[in-house]
């Protein structure tokens, strides 16, 4: 195996942060002694955060609407081919987490929360298939989940089911007519775009994984319909620690600098498709080092407007020029494919298990105090995946 120091550098950081870090896992059927929570959902912040309370010697009981397949929440859905979009350094979701890639694809971090799960015992704290329908408290503050005394009392809520539920697929006029393959951005495994012409449908955090699967497999052409043109940065930890610095983590009178650098030095030829009216912070930008390069090889286009429909060989689009809102005039033209990728993301899930008073105005989630406590009820958390 080659000698690679950075990688020998993060390596030993990993060891480190572990060590100083992570909690104790507690003994094998220990009894803990602290208040009990009740952790809605099993995926990557379920599951972390789980271990972190366990660690500390609270007890808990994870509730997943899934079976076991589905630990590691949105991970365990998604394609082979999809992975993080930053630096693993950046994104470490407990202190043991120890990465073996700059950016690990899906197969890697489902073992790393499986791991996670197993070191802390929570095998025996797991309840799959278990949907959340309610928590509620009895005359004595415990909370009760479904109301069902049998899974126990507890004693707080940490409530884990992040933001992206099943795929959301939207039909289209006239896409029963359609001659080629239509699948979710989320559904490519066992699929091959080899030699195809591939449409995606959607510009957002989806399209990313569309356009790795079509990367993979070899497409012979791809032609990606955005409504609304995104911030798209490259695949770089330099790039990302840099757009890390700004701790506000919203749009700031310093924000010019970031989008004029990404535009002369990776947008370069490309400036038109860089949004001039939203800002780099607005949103979440796309992280993809392929799609400039594709479009530069005349096998990639970015198209910016709206769907009319579906024809037998494609997607009758409206095409707008830059600064034309959305669904305002353009040229309309038929874009040939033989798949189209629907890249277009997934139903938020429900809180509605949660009382009503915790969505008092105008603290409303994901708006509660930090993002995390609603402020007259700090027994509850939310944390997304």
């Amino acid at each position: 195996m080659d000698f690679h120091p950075l990688q020998w550098v993060l390596s030993l950081l990993q060891w480190v942060l572990d060590k100083l870090l992570s909690p104790t896992p507690p003994l094998p059927k220990a009894t803990l002694g602290r208040p009990r929570i009740a952790v809605i959902g099993a995926g990557l912040t379920g599951v972390s955060s789980a271990s972190h309370c366990v660690g500390h010697g609270f007890d808990v009981a994870i509730f997943e609407a899934g079976d076991e397949k589905s630990l590691g929440g949105i991970w365990s859905r998604v394609n082979n081919t999809s992975g993080l979009q930053i630096h693993s350094i950046m994104y470490r979701f407990h202190p043991s987490v120890k990465w073996t890639a700059g950016y690990p694809d899906r197969q890697q971090i489902v073992s790393q929360i499986t791991q996670l799960w197993k070191r802390y015992g929570l095998q025996e704290r797991t309840r799959f298939n278990t949907r959340v329908t309610s928590a509620r408290q009895d005359s004595s503050g415990r909370w009760i989940i479904n109301d069902d005394p049998s899974f126990g009392y507890f004693d707080g809520i940490l409530a884990a089911v992040g933001t992206c539920g099943d795929p959301k697929m939207p039909h289209m006029p006239n896409q029963e007519v359609f001659q080629g393959e239509i699948f979710h951005s989320s559904k490519l495994d066992g699929k091959t775009a080899a030699g195809k012409k591939v449409i995606v449908i959607g510009g957002g955090a989806s399209a990313v994984e569309a356009l790795e699967f079509v990367v993979h497999t070899d497409a012979a052409s791809t032609s990606v319909l955005a409504r609304s043109d995104k911030w798209i940065i490259p695949r770089n930890a330099f790039v990302d620690g840099l757009l890390a610095l700004n701790i506000f983590g919203q749009e700031t009178i310093f924000s010019w600098i970031p989008e004029t650098l990404l535009k002369r030095f990776f947008y370069r030829d490309l400036e038109d498709l860089a949004p001039d009216s939203e800002g780099l912070f607005t949103e979440t930008p796309m992280v993809n080092s392929d799609i400039f390069r594709q479009i530069r090889d005349h096998k990639a286009e970015w198209l910016r407007g709206d769907i009319i429909g579906f024809t037998r060989h494609g997607i009758r689009f409206r095409q707008r020029a830059k600064g034309v809102p959305k669904g305002g005039p353009g040229r309309e033209i038929e874009v040939r494919g033989d798949m189209v990728i629907m890249a277009t993301g997934y139903q938020r899930p429900s809180l509605s298990f949660l009382p009503d008073e915790v969505f008092q105005e105008p603290y409303q989630p994901p708006k509660w105090y930090l993002q995390v406590f609603p402020p007259e009820h700090m027994r509850y958390d939310f944390y997304s995946n």
